[in-house]
């Protein structure tokens, strides 16, 4: 992940149908839930059944086999930034 070196997840929670990311550099990332409709699709118990990448590089929902990259999360054209 050399896009964002000193870049990790450091937190994550639902609310408002938003995936919402702390990161290591202080900064909240609030990312739609619909745009994973693998994500949207899943029971609220599967929604929140998730662990974090233990490089901090991403998301994961074992249950769903599915997850979400650091990269994919800054992406300009995908996130409101606070």
């Amino acid at each position: 992940m050399d896009s964002f070196p000193n870049i990790k997840i450091t937190n994550a929670f639902f609310a408002n149908n938003m995936l919402t990311v702390a990161l290591s550099d202080g900064r909240i990332v609030f990312f739609p839930c619909a745009e994973m409709a693998w994500l949207v699709n899943a029971s609220p118990e599967q929604q929140q059944d998730f662990n974090m990448e233990s490089d901090g590089y991403g998301v994961w929902w074992q249950e769903l086999d599915d997850g979400i990259a650091l990269l994919h999360i800054l992406s300009p054209a995908s996130v409101a930034l606070s």
